[in-house]
């Protein structure tokens, strides 16, 4: 009886280990839910690292200006043609361990939170805006700069922007 229980305990640990291995393999190289497309990515921009981006809130990514001055240089210059009347827009986006932005990537979603399609000329100039935006301080580890995800979110009410967050 104690044998049968001893294998079956050794079975299922290294059933888990294998497991854990390939979730590990799977989800080494992959930028959370933003992993490199050529069709879509500059050559520009690289990651510093080779396979971990983080989530800004686990490493302290921010923009040096805050989310206040983000609003402030980017409400002016907004375009909205191509969005729809209600929603919102979410870009996410790496800044690399060098404070640099890249590898963006959109969802856009209606009042009743359906996804929508937006033109790619209307994301491109989102990410245009966003590319303006210099002073993004780098998440860290240790001290060490870091490649991490960020995303800001526009709040589209009747055709306009109404927030950023």
């Amino acid at each position: 009886m104690k044998s049968k229980l001893n294998i079956w305990l050794l079975v299922s640990f290294l059933i888990a280990g294998i497991l854990t291995l390939w979730l590990y393999f799977k989800l080494t190289g992959y930028i959370w839910d933003i992993s490199y497309d050529e069709a879509v990515d500059s050559e520009e921009f690289s990651p510093c690292g080779e396979y971990s981006i983080y989530p800004y809130y686990n490493v302290g990514t921010y923009h040096r200006g805050g989310k206040k001055h983000i609003k402030k240089k980017l409400l002016s210059k907004i375009n909205t043609e191509g969005l729809p009347s209600n929603g919102l827009l979410t870009v996410r986006f790496v800044v690399n361990c060098k404070g640099e932005t890249g590898y963006f990537r959109t969802k856009m979603t209606d009042s009743e939170l359906k996804e929508i399609n937006v033109p790619t000329s209307t994301l491109e100039h989102f990410y245009n805006l966003i590319l303006e935006l210099e002073e993004w301080m780098p998440g860290k580890i240790k001290g060490t700069a870091v490649d991490s995800y960020a995303q800001i979110v526009f709040k589209v009410e009747q055709g306009k922007i109404t927030d950023i967050f």
